[in-house]
Formats: structure tokens, C-alpha cells, sequence
């Protein structure tokens, strides 16, 4: 999922405001903090986009070119099956 930039960049002005103005060295830290693990937040998002677009473009060339596997399609039963009143059809409205 990801987070406008808009919304983080406004969190970490908080953080920083409530850094600020924080009465004891606890609350700072606290909220230098929490502005750091916006931060990671931010970079690791954008990393993800990066290799989202990378993944998605090869996928994609790949399929183009021909050079993914393609699933072929199983059969079951290829052969008809003989049953003991002489039927042998593959629809159940074969008598």
C-alpha cells in the first residue's frame, strides 16, 4: 500500500514541531524517532515502486517475446472409457 508523499511529509513536520517542543530529553528522543522511522518509511516505499515498474516491464517483455513458459493444457482421460452396458461417449447424453 502505498502513502502519499504529501501525508508523510506532513507527519514528519509534526514530529519534528512535537520534537521541538518536547519539556524532557525523553519525549525528543521519542519523537526524532518516530520522524526517522518516517523517513524509512518514505525511502523504502519508493524502492518498492522502483522494482514493482522493473518486475512488471520484464514480465511483460518476456511474455511479448515469447521467452516465458507457457502452461499447456491437461487432459484427463484422453482415451474413452469402454462400461459394461456397451457406452462409451464423453457426454453424459450419450446412450
Amino acid at each position: 500500500m502505498t502513502v502519499p508523499d504529501q501525508t508523510l511529509f506532513a507527519k514528519m513536520e509534526r514530529e519534528l514541531n512535537l520534537a521541538k517542543t518536547a519539556s524532557s530529553e525523553q519525549a525528543k528522543q521519542l519523537h526524532l524517532h518516530g520522524l526517522a522511522v518516517l523517513i524509512e518509511v518514505m525511502r523504502t516505499q519508493e524502492v518498492e515502486v522502483k522494482q514493482t515498474a522493473n518486475f512488471s516491464s520484464s514480465m511483460e517483455y518476456q511474455a511479448m517475446t515469447g521467452e516465458l513458459p507457457v502452461a499447456k493444457p491437461v487432459t484427463l482421460g484422453a482415451e474413452k472409457v469402454e462400461i459394461e452396458d456397451g457406452s462409451n461417449g464423453d457426454s453424459l447424453l450419450d446412450f
